[in-house]
């Protein structure tokens, strides 16, 4: 899989991805763009949103919490925000690429099988010795096809080559409803500005 997306060699010395989404909402007027910065090397995401009727920055880490500004309206995510996202944070695709091209030891991957998915290769991913929290089918070229946590499910596009790197051109999720085109991703070797993760000055104290 890391191959078909790559090579490990790039994958591993990534520390970083920017990359950009145009997602559509069923319930939504509009398509917003979304950039996303993610912290390879942990928990750690910056992402801002914008369209005619719509702007956004949301970012969380383990030092600073889930925080978001909306409208220029400062909120505090809630612990459980929080929690959801550490959780599922090491099941992202692109960490998980980079994990495996660096055969990261305190992630495990295994066989396994989805029930209505029947002889369909599926990997799944633990932490040490915990319950999957994250697994991968696999089409007969080694291209993942559905990605999943304990969260979300999402169907992946064909892969599409951005750089040196090629990841899903599409996905959707909620049966459909929910949906993004790949417009751009850059990997980097530089970690992000921690500056990004730090609440603005003058928001509330976590």
């Amino acid at each position: 899989m890391v191959e078909a997306m790559g090579g490990a060699s790039i994958w591993r010395d990534l520390e970083s991805v920017h990359f950009v989404h145009e997602w559509d909402f069923v319930n939504r007027p509009d398509r917003y763009l979304e950039h996303e910065i993610l912290d390879l090397t942990g928990p750690r995401s910056y992402v801002t949103m914008d369209s005619e009727i719509y702007t956004r920055i949301r970012a969380y880490s383990p030092e600073h919490g889930y925080w978001s500004v909306t409208d220029n309206a400062f909120t505090r995510g809630s612990d459980e925000s929080l929690s959801n996202a550490l959780e599922r944070a090491p099941f992202s695709i692109y960490r998980l690429a980079r994990a495996i091209a660096r055969n990261e030891a305190e992630l495990s991957v295994s066989f396994g099988k989805r029930e209505g998915l029947p002889g369909l290769p599926t990997l799944q991913f633990a932490l040490g010795d915990g319950e999957p929290g994250g697994w991968i089918i696999l089409n007969a070229r080694k291209e993942p096809v559905i990605w999943a946590t304990t969260q979300y499910v999402y169907v992946f596009g064909p892969l599409k080559r951005f750089g040196n790197l090629r990841v899903p051109n599409w996905a959707t999720t909620s049966q459909g409803l929910v949906r993004y085109e790949m417009v751009s991703l850059t990997g980097s070797p530089a970690l992000p500005d921690a500056e990004l993760f730090t609440p603005p000055v003058g928001a509330d104290p976590a």
